[in-house]
């Protein structure tokens, strides 16, 4: 499968911390392979749009990893929205 990153996702993750930004990518790699972990859900927008959520956070909620990506699958196509802490 092929993930593609919108500007807006390039730009949130261009502002984030070096080790954080490196966890995260290493997740939206593995949405290659698998586009809905365990740690996906759905989000529904106002206008009725759903969109995938992948939940990145450590086990201690005080840490600076905690993160939301945003996502679509489009076929064998993965598109990242956002990347918001």
């Amino acid at each position: 499968m092929k993930v593609s990153l919108d500007p807006e996702a390039r730009q949130d993750l261009s502002e984030i911390q070096n080790e954080i930004r490196e966890e995260i990518v290493e997740n939206i790699e593995d949405l290659k392979n698998h586009s809905l972990p365990e740690k996906s859900y759905v989000i529904r927008l106002p206008d009725g749009t759903e969109v995938q959520c992948l939940k990145l956070q450590e086990e201690n909620r005080n840490s600076d990893f905690n993160h939301r990506v945003t996502y679509d699958i489009n076929g064998k196509q993965v598109r990242i929205y956002r990347c918001i802490p």
